[in-house]
């Protein structure tokens, strides 16, 4: 009884995080951009926000988004953002259906026991693999891009080779 209640537990976790990913993948609130504190910006009307797919301005109480379909311009985190998050909502599908079929109360015919087991091992791989591209890979390249223009912004003027 409680290795059935992991089991689907673990389907529902696995299926609602898996919604996430896509929800996540969709979305147009990665950044947000505000020149002050967030609530001023609301108030003043300049609160903007960037995505994977649109750059978003509010401006004038209304919401204007600008579609980013141009990929030679886009850099090169926002690609690899958009790729490994398109592939790890891909991935996901075949991962939530392996799970529903080696849940307890689904039979699929008189098959053994073992292939059940193999197929919810097979189902653990893929969704930890889901997992790891959009922990490692997502967070990395964006991270890396952040220190990149603090570097340029900051850290420029203060060089130690320039001869100051």
């Amino acid at each position: 009884m409680v290795a059935t209640c992991l089991q689907v537990v673990g389907f529902v976790t696995s299926f609602v995080g898996w919604i996430g990913v896509i929800v996540t993948t969709s979305t147009n609130d990665w950044v947000v951009t505000c020149g002050y504190t967030i609530p001023t910006c609301r108030k003043l009307d300049e609160l903007g926000s960037k995505g994977l797919w649109a750059d978003c301005v509010m401006a004038t109480g209304l919401y204007h988004c600008k579609p980013l379909v141009d990929i030679l311009i886009l850099p090169g985190y926002v690609q690899a953002c958009r790729a490994l998050m398109i592939a790890a909502s891909v991935l996901g599908l075949p991962a939530i259906l392996l799970l529903l079929t080696v849940l307890p109360c689904i039979r699929m015919g008189h098959e053994p026991g073992v292939a059940k087991y193999r197929r919810a091992q097979l189902a653990g791989v893929l969704l930890i693999l889901l997992g790891c591209q959009i922990l490692a890979r997502t967070e990395s390249s964006l991270h890396s891009q952040h220190l990149v223009q603090f570097k340029q912004k900051y850290l420029e003027d203060f060089s130690c080779l320039r001869g100051d």
